[in-house]
Parts: C-alpha cells; structure tokens; sequence
C-alpha cells in the first residue's frame, strides 16, 4: 500500500512517537489528521511549524469518551481531500507514575483509569476511525459481502510489558494486554471491510516521560541487566519506521510486532535490592 494521497489520523500525534509517525507519513506524500488534548488553536499553531504544514490538520479529541472521538472524525472528514481517510495510529495512552507499595489495592484507581484510556479507548478509536472509513464508501452487509480491495488499516501501540507484565507494570500492563487482544478482534470484525488492525509494542523509548535523572538511570540499569541488544532507549522514529512498515505491507494483519531489543520482563527480587525502596515508577 502506497502512502502518497492518504490520510491518517494520530491520536497523541502531539506526543514523541505519534510526532514522528505524523512526520514519516506526510514524507511520503499522505496527510496527517493529529488527535490530541490541546486546544484547537494552540495545536493547530504547533502543526503549521512543521515542514510541509499544509499537509497537517489537528483536532481535539479525548479517546476514552465517545462523543468527542465521534465529533472529531467527523471535523477531519471535512478537512482533509474527499474519500482520503485510510487509517489511524493509536498512540494515545496513559501511564500512572507512583511509587511501589505492599498493598495491591493501592493500585485499584489507577488500573480503573488504564482501562479507561487505554483499554476502552483503543476499542473506541478503532471503532470510530473503522466507521468514518466505511462512510467514504456505500453500505457494506458486512455478513454477507467482502471487498477485494484495501480500504484501510489502523495500528494501536500496546507495549513489551502488554506480552509479558512485571510488578512495576501492574496496572498499565495489563491495560495494554488488552490492547492486543482488541487488535485480533478487530482485525477479523474489520475483514469483510478490507481494512487491516496490527499492534507495535515499543520497549523503552526515550521521550518527554523519561527526562528524568533518576528514572533515566533505574531504567537504564534494567536494559544493562535484562536486554540483549542494544541495551539502549527505543528513539521514536525507530517506532515510527516500524509502524510504516506495517502500515505500507497490506499482507500484515493481526500481527503484534514487539520493538524491544530482546528486552526480557522481570522483576529484581534479589535479597538487599528491594524495588520497592528504589526510585520505581510505574
């Protein structure tokens, strides 16, 4: 699938790895519609600073409530060239930061905001985006009739600990676990629409999120111990090369691609080296 002519929505496409999937996509001649929570005029003012600004469109959007997510796609159908719309890329998640503790049920909010977000949301976009598609096209009896031809594809960022979940991801994990999960489904839901669903599972990618002294370090100590090669941070646009990758190969579906350098889950239960009393953040 050729890139040139289509259009993309990115929600968190203000964020480090949607910022360079929107960058990559508009290289090859598409458009990038970017969801985020900036106000409109704020994000829109960011975007037209960007090489190729008018190739850009930006909307607010919150993904874990389905009024806007639908008002949204309905503004970048307006917005961007007739019939463009060919896909989505799910970058939008939330990650609590807080400090371990020995009662599981300390973590009950926030995993009940996880799958708001991240869990709920994904089905949400994926299913909002899937119609907006559809509606560039006559009704489909989706049980009875097939396309022949590719009409779209949409990718949702789950993660390494989605496919294998440590202590310190108890929450957030999870909710990306599901995240996979809602992939497979909807890439067989969306078949008949000929419109492909695949996950990319980044490791650690160095962004906004990780500037900070004593998470760099903790962190960088987990690759040194338990990742092959490199033991490094991911850099955005090495994500954003993958979710091209899927994006342009129409033979890729349902598939879960995880970018993690070998990355292995586990947690440090070494006497004397408790992870609990270090600097541990979700």
């Amino acid at each position: 699938m050729k890139l040139e002519g289509k259009s993309f929505i990115i929600t968190g496409g203000l964020g480090s790895i949607g910022g360079a999937v929107a960058i990559e996509i508009v290289a090859r001649g598409g458009y990038a519609v970017i969801f985020d929570m900036m106000p409109e005029d704020a994000g829109t003012m960011k975007i037209q600073q960007l090489t190729n600004g008018d190739k850009y469109f930006y909307q607010q959007a919150d993904v874990s409530k389905q009024e806007s997510m639908e008002q949204a796609c309905a503004e970048a159908l307006k917005k961007i060239p007739k019939g463009s719309l060919f896909g989505a890329v799910h970058c939008a998640a939330v990650n609590p930061c807080r400090e371990w503790s020995n009662k599981m049920s300390d973590k009950l909010k926030d995993f009940e905001t996880v799958l708001r977000i991240n869990a709920y949301g994904t089905f949400l976009v994926n299913a909002v985006v899937a119609d907006a598609i559809n509606s560039q096209y006559d009704a489909l009896d989706t049980y009875h009739e097939r396309v022949t031809e590719e009409r779209g594809c949409l990718i949702n960022l789950s993660s390494v600990v989605g496919h294998e979940t440590p202590a310190r991801c108890l929450t957030y994990g999870p909710s990306k676990t599901c995240v996979l999960g809602i992939t497979t489904a909807a890439a067989d839901f969306l078949a008949p629409c000929g419109i492909r669903v695949n996950s990319v599972a980044p490791a650690l990618v160095f962004s906004a999120l990780m500037n900070n002294g004593d998470r760099v370090r903790y962190f960088q100590g987990e690759l040194d111990a338990y990742s092959m090669f490199p033991r490094r941070f991911t850099q955005p646009d090495e994500i954003a090369h993958s979710i091209i990758f899927l994006l342009e190969n129409s033979m890729m579906n349902a598939f879960h691609l995880k970018v993690d350098a070998g990355w292995r889950q586990v947690t440090g239960w070494q006497p004397g080296a408790d992870p609990r009393k270090r600097v541990v953040l979700e």
